[in-house]
């Protein structure tokens, strides 16, 4: 047992060290790399909105290194799939694969996606590496992957940082074609002339201080009537509805249409501003040149470097002032009031016909 331990340490230790060359490689070859993106279970939540993050991580990769496509490879260990943490109790080895289809659509938020792939144990991905490394370059780094770091504020502080303060912007979120002219389509049948303003709210009983004050929403909108001629499309899971959405005549629900999540990511995207709350989907709006007002977000500020406070708004470094979170709870006063200062600030003409 012990020879076998060792042997098997060996050969884990030679296919890593293919990875780390892989740097190296690229910086001598003029051929057409692309990018592998790991997303590892074992370090990373169970989570759309930490996949989005890294999303936007790997374009930044591949315009710096003028790479190709984006290939995004998904590991996990099929005995404890799922990081530890009481929001995933519910996945384990049996049910991982059925519950997989509820993150993977946010894999797919890529433009530039080559292949996506899906490897039961970090041995098979080191074992891919190996046989390929020349062809890619890897991110996160071999460091960030043995050690399981958790990535979410290197992305932050480091990654969208140092990009923003090179190029003075970040790379814009886009979906695909295909699903990009759906929520076009979509916009167009439900909302018509109307302005799209899209919602996204959250009930969740697991972690119910995250959760939308569904009263204070349904009195803001209903305040809207007759002042703005703008349509909120609501955003959310089927159980996340209160049907009382469904008797405002500005308001849309997205499931209503039976959307997916791919869908729901698109008609985030194509609104002209973003409220709601900062839960999963919503993150594609923190890369985007749109206002946004995002409420509750689950993060340790003093974690995140270069925070702008203003007043009881903050704001990300790289982002507008028109683009905030906000940490107090939501009220139909709160959510007029910053409504109307994103409303004002649109550049089409939202003035009704005389």
């Amino acid at each position: 047992m012990l020879l076998r331990n060792i042997w098997r340490g060996i050969k884990r230790a030679t296919r890593l060290l293919s990875w780390g060359s892989s740097t190296a490689i690229h910086a001598l070859t003029d051929e057409k790399q692309r990018l592998l993106l790991i997303y590892d279970l074992a370090s990373q939540p169970f989570s759309v909105g930490d996949i989005l993050i890294f999303q936007e991580a790997a374009l930044i990769m591949r315009e710096k290194h003028r790479l190709d496509k984006i290939d995004f490879a998904l590991v996990f260990d099929p005995n404890s799939p799922v990081v530890p943490d009481p929001a995933f109790s519910a996945i384990d080895s049996d049910s991982f694969l059925f519950h997989l289809s509820s993150i993977l659509p946010a894999a797919q938020l890529n433009p530039h996606l080559g292949s996506l792939l899906l490897f039961d144990g970090h041995r098979h991905l080191e074992r891919y590496i190996a046989d390929n490394n020349t062809r890619y370059l890897i991110w996160p780094s071999i460091g960030q992957y043995v050690s399981r770091d958790y990535l979410f504020y290197f992305c932050f502080n480091t990654v969208f940082t140092e990009h923003f303060k090179a190029n003075g912007s970040l790379p814009v979120m886009r979906s695909r074609k295909a699903v990009a002219s759906w929520a076009s389509r979509f916009m167009l049948e439900h909302v018509g002339d109307a302005i799209a303003v899209t919602v996204q709210l959250r009930k969740n009983k697991a972690n119910p201080g995250r959760n939308s004050d569904y009263d204070a929403w349904i009195s803001f909108m209903q305040n809207c009537i007759g002042l703005y001629p703008a349509k909120f499309v609501i955003v959310c899971g089927k159980s996340e509805i209160d049907p009382r959405f469904r008797s405002l005549a500005n308001v849309v629900v997205a499931k209503d249409h039976g959307t997916s999540l791919e869908q729901d990511l698109a008609l985030l995207e194509s609104g002209a501003m973003h409220m709601g709350m900062a839960s999963g989907p919503a993150t594609i709006v923190n890369f985007s040149p749109k206002p946004y007002c995002l409420f509750k977000w689950d993060i340790n500020l003093e974690k995140v470097s270069g925070i702008v406070k203003d007043d009881y708004r903050y704001r990300l470094n790289f982002a507008t002032p028109l683009q905030n979170w906000i940490f107090m709870s939501e009220t139909p006063e709160l959510l007029m009031a910053e409504f109307k200062r994103m409303w004002d600030s649109l550049t089409i003409n939202t003035s009704p016909e005389p």
